[in-house]
């Protein structure tokens, strides 16, 4: 499935599987999961994207992209995230 980067908006290719997961050319993560496991999301943004949970560099922002299909009697959801650029401070 086809899906717009809520952060550069341009269109990804995901396949339509729970716990499915991709990058987007802008460093995005995207991942596709049961409603009920979204709240594991963050840990594994977090990971996929190299940013550590304590120190510089551990803010991530989520996005929620909303209901895509249901499976197993529940909706999946794709949720984004990306680190924040920091800018260079000499």
């Amino acid at each position: 499935m086809n899906r717009r980067c809520p952060f550069c908006h341009t269109e990804m290719e995901i396949p339509e599987a729970i716990d499915a997961s991709g990058f987007c050319h802008c460093g995005a993560y995207a991942q596709l999961s049961l409603l009920s496991n979204a709240y594991h999301f963050l840990e594994t943004a977090r990971k996929a994207l190299g940013a550590q949970e304590h120190g510089i560099g551990r803010m991530v922002e989520v996005v929620d992209g909303g209901v895509l299909f249901e499976a197993k009697g529940e909706p999946v959801i794709i949720q984004w995230a990306k680190k924040p650029i920091v800018p260079y401070s000499p």
